[in-house]
């Protein structure tokens, strides 16, 4: 890790990073792509809270993820925008971001809140530790 370079930097290329390797994991016809990169960004206590509400673990997710390979059309696009630290320490930072998927001929949006935590062993230097998703209502402005 570049000492100039901080943990909310480093947490946003981790979060364009792993949103560009969902895209090509879950497209029809997408590249093939190392999917332990996914595994290795992900803390063992991972979890997520979904824009409707259900709890999963990492390794529910992971399943989930692995078994919905290609099972996108091929138009399907996921994208990552408007980063914004909420708070940071030295081991820790809260990011928010939006996240926009387009698929089927329908976009939709959501806002995310992820907690990361600095792990020099993981592909970016930092691992998911918590995710917490809210839908946007179609057309909403982002107001940050």
């Amino acid at each position: 890790m570049n000492p100039s370079t901080s943990l909310a930097d480093l947490a946003w290329e981790e979060v364009v990073a792993l949103h560009a390797l969902f895209e090509a994991w879950l497209r029809e016809g997408g590249p093939d792509v190392d999917f332990s990169e996914c595994e290795a960004s992900m803390g063992r206590d991972f979890r997520m809270i979904s824009p409707d509400g259900a709890i999963m673990e990492r390794t529910a997710i992971i399943a989930w993820i692995r078994g919905a390979r290609r099972s996108r059309g091929p138009d399907f696009t996921v994208q990552a925008s408007d980063p914004l630290a909420i708070w940071a320490s030295e081991s820790s930072v809260l990011l928010e971001y939006t996240e926009q998927q387009y698929r089927d001929g329908r976009t939709t949006r959501r806002r995310s809140t992820a907690l990361f935590h600095a792990d020099p062993a993981a592909p970016r230097g930092v691992v998911w530790r918590h995710l917490q998703e809210t839908w946007l209502p179609s057309g909403e402005e982002d107001q940050g």
